[in-house]
């Protein structure tokens, strides 16, 4: 029994050893599956990083590429800009040797010369410098003040004051004195309101009538001399009373009162210097500021003439106002004088019937 149990082991022993071969033979197979998979997938990865190597330069080649051409752009431009800028100089120089021949043939003919030592020779109100100071003016303007669109929707505010007058009149026009670049009566011409605008300066006034605006050359005084009594709806003046004489802007508001219809509108914008950026800088940044116009002083002249009722606005705060509104223990008054309206608006109402 002992020989015939061995024999069963071996036997058995046998078909472990067998069915363990083939288990092997298969796992082995599978390894072998399994790494040919693997160097498929090594494959496919060394040409994805070679494709993505090349990706890379190809990337490299396009950002220098790009780089060279903002640059080229750019040096193209810079070129044209520094072109422009020197003919624009040779241009203002031409203007201005211009200007002073001008002059020197307005002086020969009153009987004097015009001197390099001696520039007392010059008339004060010559054609010529004049010329030059409306150009410069027109510059300053343009670099400064705003732009069309920005100016434009700041006056924006004051459109239902206007349309209100005009109703009140019945129709009447607008007279917009110092109209400059014509915001105004482009924004008054957009609301069907007939409107007309005096300025000494004829570049400008050229620029407005451009735009197919009825725009006249001429002061607020000849203009005022010549309208009729109750003729107008509104008088506007945007930025201009600072650079006026005070006896200047005076009879501006008493010819005022007779040339607006009942219940017609005089209407003063002016730099509120209550702010202390706006009355330390940018209100000097135009020479042709004679003087502020508070509106204290505003108010009295508007009393004194017989306006009412009538309205202060302080108007425009400076962008930083809310920053520093809202810092904590950062004193408001302190952050409004800094910070607040950088202009100020008097409207005076003519009374619709006399009390």
């Amino acid at each position: 029994m002992s020989g015939l149990k061995r024999v069963g082991d071996y036997v058995a022993a046998a078909f472990k050893l067998g069915r363990t071969e083939r288990q092997s033979k298969k796992a082995y197979r599978s390894v072998q599956d399994h790494e040919a998979r693997l160097s498929g997938l090594d494959r496919r990865l060394d040409k994805l990083e070679r494709r993505l190597d090349s990706l890379d330069h190809r990337l490299d080649d396009d950002t220098m590429r790009t780089h060279r051409l903002k640059d080229s752009v750019k040096q193209m431009v810079q070129g044209e800009t520094q072109a422009l800028m020197s003919r624009n100089a040779e241009l203002a120089r031409n203007f201005t040797d211009l200007s002073r021949r001008l002059d020197q043939v307005l002086l020969a003919v009153q009987g004097g010369t015009l001197k390099h030592e001696n520039p007392d020779h010059l008339p004060k109100n010559s054609d010529g410098l004049g010329a030059v100071m409306d150009s410069f003016y027109h510059k300053l303007e343009n670099k400064y003040r705003g732009t069309t669109s920005d100016i434009r929707n700041r006056l924006r505010i004051y459109l239902p004051d206007v349309e209100s007058a005009v109703l009140r009149t019945r129709g009447k026009p607008v007279m917009d004195i110092g109209c400059g670049r014509g915001e105004w009566l482009g924004l008054l011409d957009d609301a069907d309101i007939a409107a007309i605008g005096i300025d000494t300066n004829p570049v400008q006034i050229a620029d407005v009538q451009d735009k197919g605006l009825d725009a006249r050359h001429g002061d607020a005084r000849s203009a005022l001399l010549k309208a009729e009594d109750n003729s107008l709806a509104c008088i506007t003046a945007h930025h201009l009373v600072e650079h006026l004489p005070f006896e200047e802007v005076l009879w501006i508001a008493r010819e005022a009162m007779r040339v607006l219809a009942p219940g017609g509108l005089l209407l003063f914008e002016t730099p509120n210097v209550r702010n202390v950026l706006v009355g330390a800088t940018s209100f000097h940044n135009d020479p042709t500021h004679l003087h502020p116009m508070t509106a204290p002083v505003m108010n009295v002249l508007f009393d004194t003439v017989g306006f009412y009722p009538v309205e202060t606005r302080h108007l425009h705060p400076h962008e930083k106002l809310a920053e520093f509104m809202a810092k904590p223990g950062f004193d408001p008054e302190l952050a409004n004088l800094l910070f607040g309206a950088q202009d100020l608006a008097i409207l005076g109402h003519k009374p619709l019937k006399e009390a």
